[in-house]
């Protein structure tokens, strides 16, 4: 969780008696660590049933008593573990939003992405093309399963709320997810409305995520087509839709590749369709909080691959142009910095 000073230290931060960027770099960088290692020993998983004492703990984890003691003591003053006499167990928080179950495999991708960020500077001096990073970084292998391990959690942490807040003049038919990895939007969409039909569309990695939920989710995986694709080098399915979706998608492309995406959509999708973009967005309206977040995210995305946190006003030109109107933005309420994009096609 979040460091939570109290008022008379935040106002400090604020007045720079408390060095802020000390808080920034070596602080929030430590923090990492402790999680990541927290995650790697399988602390969160080992008390999602209940509490345990030190000594249980310790056995479950092969750690040294030295070690496992130093790390449970960031885990209790970051707001991750409870004490209660011998016995440890979850906070609150950390059972209703965590994802316990992934972190672990979400952590191999968050570590190699670490070790790329140490070239950062080269990025903000020489903008080089597609990133530091590049997507040939997630397509396959360790680093990929473990990338889309973390785009499920992300997915599952907005998908409620975006299906709630998306409106429609008429119920869709056919839905296409772009760069649907994971498919929970899909899997939601249809639940919501029986008749809608829906193919996920991403590269093989991004369906084998894909074939997890269908797997699961049985009610509705007869109405979930999976469509094996790179949208940026190759076209999109031939059939009309009247409900395209892109959930964190444009961040990672650069505005040419952007506009060769709309137009693509703009070509395979029905008079009247409509189009929903789930991203952040630079200029939006918010608190600190909010905006922080969205250019933090934007930041990644520029250096992973070129990419990053566009103006709405940039995108809402961009669809103009392809012939969408009405676009409108909607901000979600439970994961701040993430808005929605929506349109119509004419």
């Amino acid at each position: 969780m979040p460091l939570k000073p109290n008022l008379i230290e935040r106002l400090l931060i604020h007045a720079g008696v408390i060095p802020g960027a000390l808080l920034d770099t070596g602080i929030s960088m430590f923090q990492a660590s402790a999680l990541l290692t927290a995650g790697d020993i399988g602390l969160f998983g080992i008390l999602k049933n209940g509490s345990l004492n030190f000594d249980e703990i310790m056995k479950k984890t092969n750690c040294s008593p030295q070690g496992l003691q130093v790390l449970i003591a960031c885990m209790i003053n970051l707001g991750y573990i409870n004490k209660n006499g011998n016995d440890y167990s979850l906070t609150k928080a950390m059972k209703r939003s965590f994802p316990i179950d992934l972190f672990p495999e979400m952590i191999p991708f968050f570590r190699a992405m670490s070790v790329r960020l140490n070239d950062s500077t080269i990025a903000v001096r020489t903008n080089p093309p597609g990133g530091i990073v590049g997507w040939d970084f997630v397509k396959s292998g360790e680093i990929g399963q473990s990338y889309q391990a973390t785009m499920r959690w992300l997915g599952s942490s907005t998908v409620k709320e975006v299906v709630s807040q998306v409106k429609f003049s008429s119920s869709p038919k056919r839905m296409l997810d772009i760069g649907g990895s994971h498919g929970l939007y899909c899997v939601e969409f249809c639940r919501k409305y029986p008749s809608l039909k829906a193919t996920v569309l991403d590269w093989p990695i991004g369906l084998e995520n894909a074939k997890i939920t269908l797997r699961e989710e049985k009610d509705v995986a007869g109405r979930i087509d999976l469509y094996e694709c790179d949208f940026e080098k190759e076209n999109l399915p031939a059939e009309k839709y009247d409900f395209v979706f892109l959930g964190n998608i444009i961040h990672g492309l650069n505005e040419e590749a952007n506009q060769v995406l709309y137009k693509k959509i703009a070509d395979g999708t029905l008079p009247n369709a409509t189009i929903v973009i789930l991203d952040q967005y630079s200029n939006v309206k918010g608190s600190a909080f909010q905006k922080g977040i969205a250019s933090l995210i934007g930041w990644n995305l520029f250096l992973f691959a070129g990419g990053r946190a566009y103006d709405f006003d940039v995108i809402k030109k961009w669809l103009e142009n392809y012939g969408f109107h009405s676009v409108s933005l909607t901000h979600l309420k439970r994961s701040p910095g993430f808005s929605f994009i929506s349109a119509q096609k004419k």
